[in-house]
């Protein structure tokens, strides 16, 4: 591992602390690091593009600012962690929505990031959470939908999207099948 990405990673376990994933209880770090997976076995091992994975959920959910990213990580890094943090307003459905506006312009390595957490969330959540699973994973087709709308078949073809969407749908993740 590269010393971007170490810094970051150390930087994601210090600021998620003691935090538990709400699914599986395990410790935070497990999602962080099972997305920068996700994206090298997909083949992406760029190192903003990792050090942004870890640190992707940190402003959403610490007390880690924008600021603080800029100051430690640089704007590249920063940026596609802003493009990803929902800090949207309102009731769930306008929530849902806004994410769903804000992703699909997001610039391209922030969605990368962004499918690999749909990959990784939606299978967690499935796996825990059953009743809330299908809410969760129609969410997650919007937002898809709205990308592909933004990016045609650039993103259409790409192996880590078709394994999003392939997740996002319930009998899919049921029964192991494809698209």
């Amino acid at each position: 591992m590269d010393r971007l990405v170490e810094t970051a990673r150390e930087f994601a376990v210090e600021k998620h602390g003691n935090q538990k994933r709400k699914y599986d209880s395990a410790a935070y770090i497990v999602h962080l690091e099972s997305v920068a997976g996700i994206l090298v076995e997909h083949g992406y091992k760029e190192s903003v593009v990792l050090a942004a994975a870890l640190l992707h959920d940190t402003v959403e959910d610490t007390d880690a600012t924008i600021q603080e990213l800029l100051e430690r990580f640089g704007e590249e890094i920063a940026q596609l962690v802003y493009w990803l943090t929902d800090a949207e307003e309102g009731n769930r459905r306008t929530r849902v929505l806004q994410s769903a506006w804000r992703l699909s312009r997001a610039p391209w390595n922030a969605k990368l990031i962004k499918l690999a957490d749909i990959i990784d969330n939606g299978t967690t959540i499935m796996q825990h959470d059953p009743k809330f699973g299908p809410v969760f994973l129609a969410e997650k087709r919007q937002i898809l939908k709205m990308m592909v709308d933004v990016e045609g078949k650039r993103l259409l073809t790409l192996p880590l999207f078709l394994k999003a969407a392939a997740t996002t749908q319930p009998d899919t993740l049921l029964t192991g099948g494809n698209l």
